[in-house]
């Protein structure tokens, strides 16, 4: 129950403002401005909250789901949260750029991408590390000129 206009005043955290990006403008709006009461079905009705169980098996469903997420790539998870945090809210067209740019730096420089491939062809379950590519041989250190004449590029370019 949220319980904020009842009581004369419309809360101080972010409650009413994460409510109203959860669920639709006209559910939030009836439970912001009603202070009604509502129980587990109607919450997942409105998609509050995914999925209803019963209260002695809470904590093993919470385990379940928490076991799968553990499971995945551990830098891959964390980059699809932010990535569904950060730019929930900015044109598609934008945000199919920034996954991409996401998907590349973690083929690139994770080997997570490779043990998940090659877990699939070899029909086994992966087992992910989160571990970091090793700089790929023959690509040469930077000079201290290099480096110089890097950093003024990127200042004439990012001012």
């Amino acid at each position: 129950k949220f319980a904020l206009l009842s009581q004369g005043w419309v809360g101080n955290g972010p409650g009413a403002t994460f409510l109203t990006r959860q669920v639709s403008h006209a559910d939030a709006m009836r439970i912001l401005l009603t202070d009604e009461a509502f129980d587990a079905k109607e919450a997942l009705r409105i998609s509050l909250i995914n999925e209803v169980v019963p209260h002695g098996q809470l904590m093993t469903r919470a385990e379940e789901i928490a076991n799968r997420i553990a499971g995945m790539p551990p830098v891959a998870v964390r980059m699809m949260k932010e990535f569904s945090i950060r730019f929930r809210d900015i044109p598609i067209s934008e945000a199919w750029r920034v996954q991409t740019l996401y998907n590349t730096l973690l083929t690139q420089l994770t080997t997570d991408g490779d043990e998940g491939r090659k877990a699939f062809l070899e029909k086994r379950s992966p087992d992910f590390t989160g571990g970091i590519r090793p700089k790929a041989p023959g690509f040469p250190e930077l000079s201290p000129e290099e480096r110089a004449l890097l950093d003024e590029t990127r200042r004439e370019l990012y001012g």
